[in-house]
């Protein structure tokens, strides 16, 4: 019996009492391409199998039409059906052994595994960006496989599942190998060609794909669509949908969509220069490589209504850097990105002019600085200076029940800093503003944090004091200065009423 057909068994084999499987319709592309690579009825039969190592190499080799191989198998435990496509494999670079003259054929393959394999093969070639930060579960992909993956994604040839997950350490099926295999024969093409798209899901699961890989979707045939209506719109709402299901997509910040002439629709995305690094020639930015120094290019340059910037991280997600800036400009100012991520933009707030916001800011600073100068003594520590404030604010702040019986009528200044320390009535938005630009001024990082704590919403303070990250509530210690307070400088585990987003302030305080 030849190696082909003892492969075929081996294949076959594992198909024993079950008929053969038929191709599922998405992938009828990739089964014609298998029919004209001849590959055996045991892959051909089976689309769904999880292929193991010595099937994968039968696959690999089969693709490439089965050249001639002379060389003895540099394995030991590889079945004789297997050794020219084993031998074959290792000398192209595709595998490697398991230790002591070991390929251990029946392993199985997982999907980052097989992408690995198609990177060895291709010389490991470099790719910038991290494609995988697209996916929910990128995050999961083993360090070893990182590059290999991160490259296979960029070059289309390794795309998310219909889950919308990359399913790294799930096992590679044999539909799913020939689809990659068929995208490879399309060096650094892999938007080329035109796909069928029959409805809305096939729709958005194409799009999820060419954003995840940073790449512009194939051109559709839409011939066969059963959405209804007008399938630019519904390119476009399964877009909206897409960002709604996966904020860290944000990045495909806008989507252009045309039927031309030839009955195809087209998608274009815009992309965020930072995740591409496209960025225009000669562009002059302040660098930002983490949400600190965002926010500190937000802070040096509040007097700017635009701050050019150049962010050099491509790991942070649009939602992330937009609540970071949230921590800027008091109140008073607005900080965000502008559309295409190149730019801080600054908004006054509260009906006042740029420059009225800023006179604001500068007051709450000289505020700050007489407090700071009354109540702290000059041999005082960090944690002594960062009481002896959190005293003064409970001690003097007073809480503005407008807020509870005449909300209409309570004052914008009560939600910041400014009523804190000028009128010494706020709301807990007010005393968490304070507190933050008081530890500042001590040189303590602090941030705020909003939640809810008794079922209403609320916001207290972090801080980074005695080489650690704790939590501060001056709003419910206020007034306890003599008795003791509960909320300053504690653990996550004391604030048993208060609820928020740890996971957001883990990324904040880096």
């Amino acid at each position: 019996m030849g190696k082909k057909m003892l492969a075929a068994v081996l294949c076959a084999a594992l198909l024993a009492g079950s008929a053969a499987a038929a191709w599922p319709d998405w992938a009828q592309d990739a089964e014609a391409w298998a029919q004209q690579h001849a590959l055996g009825e045991g892959f051909m039969q089976a689309p769904s199998m999880a292929l193991t190592r010595g099937q994968t190499a039968q696959l690999l080799y089969e693709a490439a039409r089965q050249p001639a191989v002379s060389a003895p198998c540099p394995f030991d435990d590889v079945p004789a059906a297997y050794a020219d496509a084993a031998t074959w494999a290792a000398a192209q670079g595709y595998v490697e052994g398991m230790g002591a003259g070991l390929f251990q054929p029946g392993l199985s393959v997982t999907r980052e595994q097989f992408a690995l394999m198609l990177y060895r093969q291709a010389d490991m070639p470099a790719a910038a960006g991290t494609a995988l930060a697209g996916f929910a579960d990128g995050g999961a992909v083993s360090s070893w496989a990182r590059d290999a993956v991160n490259w296979a994604v960029q070059r289309g040839l390794l795309q998310g599942r219909d889950t919308g997950l990359l399913a790294p350490q799930d096992g590679v099926k044999t539909v799913e190998a020939v689809l990659i295999l068929q995208r490879a024969e399309q060096p650094d093409a892999p938007d080329s060609g035109v796909v069928r798209i029959t409805d809305t899901a096939a729709l958005s699961a194409q799009l999820g794909q060419a954003v995840a890989a940073l790449r512009q979707p194939p051109a559709f045939d839409v011939s066969a669509f059963s959405g209804g209506g007008d399938v630019g719109l519904a390119a476009k709402n399964a877009y909206y949908a897409l960002l709604s299901a996966h904020p860290a997509y944000k990045y495909a910040y806008d989507l252009q969509t045309a039927v031309g002439a030839d009955g195809l629709l087209r998608c274009t995305f815009r992309y965020m220069p930072y995740r591409t690094g496209d960025y225009p020639a000669g562009f002059d930015g302040v660098e930002v490589g983490s949400l600190v120094s965002l926010m500190q290019a937000a802070r040096d340059n509040l007097s700017r209504q635009s701050i050019p910037i150049r962010i050099t991280d491509p790991s942070l997600t649009v939602d992330d850097m937009n609540r970071a800036l949230q921590q800027v400009g008091g109140g008073y100012l607005l900080c965000a990105l502008n559309r295409d991520g190149t730019a801080i933009t600054v908004t006054s707030q509260n009906n006042l002019s740029h420059a009225a916001a800023l006179d604001r800011l500068e007051e709450i600073q000289t505020l700050t600085d007489a407090i700071y100068a009354q109540a702290v003594e000059p041999d005082m520590d960090a944690r002594q200076q960062a009481q002896a404030l959190y005293t003064w604010l409970t001690d003097h702040v007073r809480y503005d029940q407008r807020y509870y019986a005449d909300p209409a009528n309570l004052p914008y200044d009560a939600t910041t800093a400014y009523g804190a320390l000028h009128d010494q009535l706020a709301i807990c938005g007010g005393y968490a503003q304070a507190l933050q630009s008081l530890l500042m001024r001590a040189g303590i990082p602090c941030w705020t944090v909003s939640g809810r704590m008794g079922g209403e919403n609320h916001m207290w303070n972090i801080a980074y004091l005695d080489g650690a990250w704790r939590y501060f509530d001056a709003t419910s210690d206020r007034g306890c200065a003599a008795f003791g307070f509960r909320y300053f400088g504690v653990d996550a585990d004391a604030l048993t009423r208060h609820t928020w987003d740890t996971d957001w302030v883990a990324r904040l305080t880096g």
